[in-house]
């Protein structure tokens, strides 16, 4: 009976090893490549510069705070910052984000395609051209990489080793963020690991649960065929 109890177990393990063993062998190869990449550089922190400015203490600016209430009475914030070296306002209103200098009152939102390249320089540590400026208005036309961050955006290429891309707001002049060759093969990682194909976010899909499900079965199954082979080699011993 035991004997072929065994051979079923044999049969199973042999089966779930050819369902389940390549997606196996992925979450072993991406989960080394997540393990040993520095967060930091994946994240393009090594990219970047001029990222926490902030104006001095003293600093009064021409236009004060009352003259942009007056401007936008409906503001439901109003914040003074530094911008690409020069003072600036940025503007939260129910129609949306705007970019004020602090200096003349003139609205510099939205960027055109010569401002989202300053600020992509700006804030870019190394010394490459920049390659292409594309304003992306739409999701079809938007890379994955940007993931769920709302458009419009410029991207801003850069001619380096990594493929350097810098995304930028339009409406406010942030450098929202930054992608390179090393992030978008993480990305890749991390999409095969937990076997979400589309967003690359769910870490609960129905198709990561079944798999892992299978995974532990293959596992029991084959601590049960090892257990079974040593009492079987004592017994032959004895």
């Amino acid at each position: 009976m035991s004997r072929k109890i065994s051979f079923r177990v044999r049969q199973w393990h042999k089966w779930l090893s050819l369902i389940i063993g390549a997606q196996v062998m992925l979450w072993l190869a991406t989960g080394v490549y997540m393990v040993v990449m520095n967060l930091d550089f994946i994240h393009g922190d090594h990219l970047v510069q001029n990222m926490t400015e902030t104006l001095a203490a003293e600093y009064e600016p021409n236009v004060t705070f009352p003259d942009m209430l007056d401007d936008y009475p409906d503001a439901s914030e109003i914040v003074l910052t530094s911008w690409v070296g020069q003072s600036v306002y940025r503007v939260q209103s129910p129609s949306g984000s705007h970019l004020v200098s602090a200096e003349t009152g003139r609205q510099i939102s939205p960027l055109t395609q010569d401002d989202a390249i300053t600020v992509a320089r700006y804030h870019y540590a190394r010394t490459a051209d920049v390659t292409a400026a594309t304003l992306l208005v739409d999701k079809e036309q938007a890379p994955t990489e940007i993931q769920s961050r709302p458009l419009p955006l410029w991207r801003i290429d850069f001619d380096d080793a990594g493929s350097t891309a810098f995304y930028v707001s339009p409406d406010d002049g942030s450098l929202i963020t930054r992608r390179h060759t090393f992030w978008r093969v993480f990305d890749f990682a991390w999409m095969l690991h937990i076997m979400d194909y589309e967003e690359r976010a769910d870490v609960n899909n129905t198709l990561l649960r079944i798999s892992a499900g299978l995974g532990l079965v293959l596992s029991i199954l084959g601590m049960w065929l090892l257990f079974f082979s040593f009492r079987r080699r004592r017994r032959n011993v004895a």
